[in-house]
């Protein structure tokens, strides 16, 4: 038995992202846009009660490249990429 008070908490918000994600791979694979929309609405939720709910950018359509969930990003003049993304794609 863990003696940290905090590792359930830390356990049950592992899982709630593992869902998420879960969530956003089965809109993916079912091409599923309402899905992608119902895992952002919880991520939303999530940041909303002070939880980080994990990163949502490679599973939404990019903005800026229309890439689509699950693709990387495609270099466009004009707009940075950071870390192989444009920034617009993981803002919620």
């Amino acid at each position: 038995m863990s003696s940290d008070p905090g590792e359930p908490a830390r356990r049950a918000l592992e899982r709630a992202r593992q869902s998420i994600q879960k969530i956003h791979q089965a809109a993916i694979r079912h091409r599923d846009p309402s899905l992608h929309e119902i895992a952002d609405e919880m991520s939303e939720v999530a940041l909303i009660l002070g939880h980080d709910a994990g990163p949502v950018q490679d599973w939404r359509p990019c903005p800026v490249c229309g890439a689509e969930p699950g693709s990387h990003c495609i270099q466009r003049p004009g707009h940075e990429m950071v870390n192989g993304m444009h920034p617009e794609r993981s803002r919620l």
